[in-house]
């Protein structure tokens, strides 16, 4: 291709953002297009910074300052698409490039609304939104930003294999974000309430501010932020206990590794599960009714489940490989 991206970003955390920003990376690359993360500034994400040396993905800093971006922007050529991802960057990308007259995308990821300056600066960031190609990554955000069209996440799917179905302990995952909007304190109180069960274990993969509010609890097992290939051999189940929503980058790893998933009805996700067809849909999603889940899960018959997970894989194949979303994508960066 005869342009470039430059993925814009101010990042401090390995989220469902960052994983979205690798897989881009990789759909650009694997459609020659020539791509590149600029960081507003160095936050010491370390984590994220390995992920992206390990992916071979191209990265630079700018010391957080708007004047230092605006030079940098005009250091790049005419054939230069600046696309932002979060509402920092997508101020400041969209107001620096309206200024200098550069191409300018924005991906909408955040389902939540948030307190205080975060909600100041993502009403904001909706208000810019007239001045950027915008994408949003499911209808509920499609439905609050200008100019914009649905692009839902996607994901490298592994080769095919054969789903593995356990029969002894069942581990069950929470990862992501310790945040009040994605329902960590529904999964403390799950554990809590299932630490009689002896077939079920709770392992607990992120990093937030309620990481404090964890409790000590026999069958609950905290691994911290972890590379997120190395989470999949260690759970069974992913549960998405959200209470607020996109399209969560962690349900699709979780299905394209044939794992089962129970998730609150939140977002996007219910035109992702299908209840006991690509996985199992709460209708509350309270821990009462995540523990109602897995004790159906627990008596799903072994076919049933690799039917199941079979279904979600086939599902992925077709709706989030990347296929469509790279043509919406050329279309924005081109303009044709």
């Amino acid at each position: 291709m005869n342009y470039q991206v430059i993925l814009f970003v101010d990042s401090s955390m390995l989220g469902g953002i960052e994983t979205h920003i690798v897989e881009l990376s990789k759909l650009l690359s694997k459609n020659n297009v020539r791509s590149s993360i600029l960081f507003y500034k160095n936050h010491g994400n370390q984590k994220f910074y390995d992920l992206l040396i390990k992916e071979n993905i191209r990265y630079n800093f700018l010391q957080g300052k708007i004047k230092n971006l605006a030079n940098k922007l005009l250091s790049y050529d005419n054939n230069t698409v600046v696309h932002t991802h979060g509402y920092k960057a997508g101020i400041l990308g969209r107001l620096v490039c309206n200024i200098i007259n550069k191409r300018c995308i924005s991906t909408y990821h955040a389902g939540e609304v948030g307190n205080g300056k975060v909600k100041f600066y993502n009403k904001l960031d909706q208000w810019l939104s007239s001045l950027s190609i915008n994408f949003a990554v499911s209808n509920k955000i499609k439905n609050t930003i200008s100019n914009v069209k649905l692009l839902e996440n996607f994901i490298s799917l592994p080769a095919p294999s054969k789903p593995v179905i356990h029969t002894s302990t069942i581990k069950i995952g929470f990862v992501g974000r310790l945040s009040y909007e994605k329902g960590p304190d529904i999964f403390f109180q799950l554990a809590e309430n299932m630490k009689q069960s002896n077939n079920v274990e709770f392992h607990i993969f992120g990093d937030g501010p309620l990481k404090n509010k964890i409790p000590v609890i026999n069958n609950l097992h905290y691994h911290g932020l972890t590379e997120r290939n190395n989470i999949w051999n260690q759970i069974d189940v992913l549960l998405i206990c959200s209470r607020e929503e996109g399209l969560p980058m962690t349900l699709l790893e979780a299905m394209s590794q044939h794992k089962l998933v129970i998730s609150s009805a939140v977002g996007a996700i219910p035109s992702i599960i299908k209840n006991n067809k690509t996985g199992f849909l709460m209708s509350v999603g309270d821990a009462k009714d995540c523990q109602k889940s897995i004790e159906q899960l627990i008596n799903f018959p072994p076919q049933a489940k690799v039917n199941l997970l079979n279904d979600a894989y086939n599902m992925l194949e077709e709706r989030f490989s990347g296929k469509k979303q790279f043509l919406l994508l050329h279309q924005a960066y081109t303009g044709k």
